[in-house]
């Protein structure tokens, strides 16, 4: 099967100060939950776990992701039944605390990102990225890293699509407990330092400070590779945008000091003061809301700012992602 994962990685903002901002009446929630009866899978050769705890460092706590809904398929805003860390925590209990062993080891799982969206035009399928650091300790005030993950979930089962999310979380939570418990004697048996908690949240927290969420204006020029993007650095700027065929499909062409002239795949471009992805030699037009970016075409009319004058992209039914390196 293959899918897009260009859009799994877009289509959903970071937003720092997302518990301070008022959100307009009009944007629509969907309410999704975590299993009922959940499968826990608690791997059988394992050291003993006293407890799992767990915080997030998401950069919006109030969106999750977007759903669609209703016969139109219009857009709507994914939130967890109840606050973000309470729903993170409860949900890992509810899976795991029948396995605790009192005097075992520790687990601190960081959760940095979780983006969920859903594509329900002709297949079914809900998405979820999952990003997270897992720790352990021995004494609560050392941790050590064990591992981290950074992958993409796809549920295609079932009828309910937003009810697949809850399964696409524990899908996640399986695999980093599965992983945390492989490394995790060894890790503990190594004679390295640890860090502190509070460490641990400040590292995380320095992620945010990327130059393309912090800057006020961006350099025109078109972005060899997603790092340039990130920096706010594009490094060709004297080119061409050429469109081909019925489909409008894009070609960059590079002019050199002398004159030469080169085709080149391009991440993306900043044209006008606005951003676009180069998707599969399409142009999709994507902008900045709170402190992250979305496609454009999910931006409130009223609160647009980029009208995708190069955009030559068919969206198609699919939301979900977070701005990554889909490159």
């Amino acid at each position: 099967m293959k899918i897009n994962l260009f859009f799994v990685f877009l289509f959903s903002a970071y937003f720092v100060d997302a518990q301070k901002r008022t959100l307009p009446e009009s944007l629509e929630f969907k309410t999704f939950k975590l299993p009922k009866f959940p499968i826990a899978d608690f791997p059988k050769k394992s050291i003993p776990i006293s407890g799992i705890q767990v915080i997030q460092t998401l950069r919006d706590s109030i969106r999750f992701g977007y759903a669609m809904k209703g016969l139109d398929n219009h857009i709507v805003i994914l939130v967890p039944e109840k606050p973000p860390t309470y729903f993170l925590q409860e949900g890992i209990s509810k899976m795991y605390s029948s396995d605790f062993k009192p005097g075992g080891a520790h687990l601190l799982w960081v959760i940095k990102d979780l983006r969920l969206g859903e594509k329900i035009s002709f297949n079914q399928y809900a998405y979820l990225r999952f990003n997270a650091d897992a720790y352990i300790t021995k004494d609560l005030v050392t941790y050590k890293p064990v591992c981290t993950i950074d992958t993409v979930f796809v549920n295609e089962s079932g009828t309910d699509v937003t009810a697949w999310h809850g399964e696409n979380i524990e899908n996640a939570f399986r695999l980093l407990l599965k992983k945390t418990i492989q490394n995790g004697k060894t890790v503990l048996e190594q004679n390295t330092e640890g860090v502190s908690f509070e460490k641990i949240k400040e590292n995380s927290n320095q992620q945010q400070d990327i130059p393309i969420l912090n800057d006020q204006t961006y350099r025109e020029g078109a972005y060899a590779d997603f790092n340039e993007f990130l920096q706010n650095k594009p490094s060709i700027t004297n080119f061409r945008i050429f469109s081909i065929g019925r489909k409008k499909e894009i070609k960059i062409v590079k002019i050199s000091e002398n004159n030469r002239v080169d085709t080149v795949n391009i991440w993306g471009l900043c044209k006008g003061g606005e951003i676009y992805k180069c998707n599969e030699k399409l142009l999709v037009s994507i902008e900045k809301q709170g402190n992250g970016f979305i496609i454009s075409n999910y931006v409130e009319q009223v609160a647009r700012r980029n009208n995708g004058i190069f955009i030559s992209a068919f969206i198609g039914g699919l939301a979900g992602g977070l701005i990554r390196d889909a490159a």
